[in-house]
Formats: structure tokens, C-alpha cells, sequence
């Protein structure tokens, strides 16, 4: 019987951590896999057992709602084996039985099965649907960002976030996030953000998700088109670089002008399958019983 295989000893995670590098299918599992500075709790499956196609990985931490990636890699889908597979990370984790509120990234093809079955499981009900385009860094264009210096225009001054910024973070955000998940963000997670000289006010930021991801780009409609968003992306993924990290971001599928600038920059490359743009779909889901 094919089984679903979990990945729960240092050396086996080690090598799903090396078998997932430089692979964007993967691209979100490698990077939670990475080392973290804050207390939290990761597993990982596969299946099929000997040759995965489909990954799942629970991460569990304080103060935030089990989150699950989950991952197809190659282009060959089968819709019963992802079910299966699904069925049985479920029943092996019972996560759906003992929380109440749970969390998902997935492709959309996976997320539509992901939220039927999630449905019919202990009475919950979708929350917040965030959908997303996924660009990252190859390791041509991580060398030559790390070549780029950026000039501000005058008045301005490059900075990092502090925990008293936190609660202005959560005022600008569209994320939800609880204020002290955005403090650990600030604390634990490499960010970036434009102050104004005069006054020391937060212009422009960017932030890290704790899944890697590039995320809660922002910069005051008064202060836009001065070059200063894309200061800030090239600050914090020179210093995810640093880290030995890939650079990757999501960006909402709404923020068309974003989305354009993104596929024309020279820095990015956007994750698709046989040509075509992947959505990435970020799903929560509550029980109402």
C-alpha cells in the first residue's frame, strides 16, 4: 500500500531541504524549512512515499493558526491521488479536528479540492481568500541584485523597522495579523523601510511572512513614485541574500500595476506552469460548531 511519508527526523528533513532548493514548485516548502531565531514546530510529509509529488507542511508556533503549505511538484496532477494524499496527511496530523482555526497556501487547482474537503471535515467555513502571483530570484538575478546600490531622493534615509512601528504595520495592512504576530515579524524576520529624515517617519516598508515570503509592501500615497517601494524590495532581498536564502514574494493578483513592473523587472522571475501565471491561493478556515 502506498503510504504518505513523513519527514520527521533532522536528516531526512536535511534532504528534502536539498532535493527542494532551486525548485519554484517547491519554492515555499524549501523556505520553511530554513532555520528559525523564534520557538515553533514543523512537519513534513510526502506522497507518494518513494517518489513525492505532493508535499504538505504544518507549521505550528504561538499566537498564530496552524498553517499549511502545500505543494505539487511537476506538472502531472491527478485529482484522486492529491485527495488521497490529502486524507491522509489529514488523519495523520488530526488537525482539522483539534483547531479551530487553520490556514492554507496552496496552488488554486490544489486550494479548490483543499477547501471542498476542509468543508466537509468538523463543520468549518472558509475566512479570508487572499489570491497571488509568486515571483522569485534565480541565482543569476540574486548575484546581480547584490551588485545594486540604491540613491535616495533627498529628505530620505534608509532604515529598519523597530517594535514601536508595529502598530502602524497593522493600521496600513490589509494582513489582519494580531499585533504581537507583527512584532515577532519585526523582531525575528528580516524587514526594510524608508524613513523620512526630518521627522524619522515610516515612508516605505516591506516585510517578511513567516512562510519567507516578501509580503505587506507599502508606501505612502504622497511619497509614491520616487523610486521608494522598489528601495525597500531590493534592501530586504539583498538581506534575505545574505542569509543564503532565496529571495521570493507574493503579490495580489488586484495590484496590477505591481504585477506589471514585477514581470518586466530584470530581477524577478515569475512562477508559471507551461507558460501560465501560477495562482497561489492563501485560505483560512474557522469551525462554526
Amino acid at each position: 500500500m502506498i503510504m504518505l511519508k513523513e519527514h520527521g527526523t533532522p536528516q531526512e528533513k536535511q534532504k528534502a531541504f536539498e532535493l527542494s532548493e532551486n525548485n519554484p514548485d517547491l519554492l515555499l516548502i524549501h523556505a520553511a524549512l530554513f532555520a528559525a531565531s523564534y520557538e515553533r514546530h514543523v512537519k513534513l510529509f510526502a506522497y507518494p512515499s518513494s517518489t513525492p509529488t505532493y508535499w504538505f507542511l504544518l507549521n505550528i508556533q504561538k499566537n498564530a493558526a496552524p498553517f499549511v503549505i502545500v505543494a505539487q511538484d511537476g506538472d502531472s496532477y491527478d485529482k484522486n491521488t492529491f485527495l488521497t494524499a490529502l486524507k491522509l496527511f489529514s488523519a495523520k496530523t488530526g488537525i482539522l479536528e483539534t483547531e479551530e482555526q487553520i490556514e492554507f497556501g496552496a496552488e488554486a487547482h490544489l486550494m479548490h479540492e483543499i477547501a471542498k474537503f476542509v468543508m466537509q471535515q468538523e463543520g468549518h467555513r472558509p475566512g479570508i481568500r487572499r489570491e497571488h502571483h509568486v515571483f522569485y530570484m534565480t541565482p543569476d538575478q540574486m548575484e546581480r541584485v547584490q551588485k545594486v546600490e540604491c540613491s535616495l531622493p533627498y529628505g530620505f534615509e534608509e532604515s529598519n523597522l523597530t517594535l514601536e512601528d508595529a502598530e502602524e504595520v497593522c493600521i496600513q495592512s490589509d494582513c489582519e495579523q494580531p499585533i504581537e504576530l507583527v512584532r515577532q515579524r519585526i523582531e525575528y524576520l528580516p524587514s526594510s523601510c524608508i524613513r523620512q529624515s526630518s521627522t524619522g517617519v515610516v515612508v516605505s516598508r516591506e516585510l517578511r511572512s513567516f512562510s519567507g515570503a516578501m509580503v505587506d509592501q507599502y508606501t505612502m500615497p504622497e511619497h509614491r513614485r520616487q523610486g521608494l517601494g522598489q528601495a525597500v524590495e531590493i534592501s530586504l532581498a539583498q538581506k534575505i541574500i545574505s542569509l543564503d536564502e532565496t529571495p521570493f514574494k507574493l503579490v495580489p493578483t488586484y495590484l496590477t500595476s505591481i504585477l506589471l513592473s514585477s514581470q518586466e523587472s530584470p530581477f524577478w522571475s515569475m512562477w508559471s506552469r507551461n507558460t501560465f501565471p501560477v495562482s497561489y491561493v492563501l485560505q483560512a478556515f474557522r469551525k462554526t460548531l
